[in-house]
């Protein structure tokens, strides 16, 4: 994204962070605004990004129920030439480089929004990743701060590798508990963890992604 950063549309579930961050977006001035809309829902910035082309995304990672954490792959791969700011009361750690490596291009605490909000919306036009600086100083040497490939069925353990088999089998939990040995509830943080892991929403996510991924 260059200077000409026409659309942007802010996701806070919050009126008044959206109305500040509405102003200090309007204050910086950093770039040319013909269109700024503001919205609480998930749903709603759904219908929005279908109907309009927006440059900037500013979004919060939890609206209502929806925790958009698990979703910013899917709306990076749908708008790619959108640019996705997280603006977020979750920690830093581990969230901004999850962010990141989900496909945003930074991650703003909203304890920081204030001094540092000028400085992200400038880094993140001139086509540069933002993170907080003292946050990133903090890093280990070499961390990579892009976004991270497709995940595969590598990135799973053995076990989870295994508790996929028997899903796309048709086994409910308590089946996979007892072909196991372990309880329904450790199947249960399992199929979470696989699910969150391979940026899936649900089990028929789940099922289609292994049926693709077998050979």
């Amino acid at each position: 994204m260059n200077q000409d950063c026409h659309a942007v549309l802010i996701v806070d579930d919050h009126d008044i962070v959206c109305a500040g961050i509405k102003a200090l977006l309007e204050k910086c001035r950093l770039c040319q605004i013909n269109e700024l809309d503001t919205t609480g829902s998930y749903s709603d910035m759904i219908q929005l990004l279908k109907k309009k082309s927006y440059d900037l995304l500013i979004l919060d990672l939890h609206l209502g129920a929806v925790n958009t954490f698990n979703r910013i792959r899917k709306i990076a791969q749908a708008y790619p030439k959108m640019k996705i700011l997280v603006c977020s009361m979750y920690p830093e750690d581990p969230y901004a480089i999850e962010c990141i490596r989900e496909g945003a291009v930074g991650y703003l605490h909203k304890q920081h929004v204030l001094e540092s909000f000028k400085d992200a919306i400038d880094t993140i036009i001139n086509g540069e990743t933002y993170i907080n600086p003292e946050y990133a100083q903090c890093l280990k040497y070499g961390t990579v701060l892009t976004k991270r490939q497709k995940p595969s069925l590598t990135v799973l353990s053995k076990r989870e590798f295994e508790i996929c088999h028997y899903i796309v089998s048709g086994l409910s939990f308590k089946e996979i508990a007892k072909q196991l040995n372990i309880s329904a509830k450790t199947v249960s943080a399992h199929h979470a963890h696989i699910l969150e892991k391979l940026s899936l929403s649900n089990t028929a996510q789940l099922i289609h992604f292994v049926l693709q991924h077998q050979n």
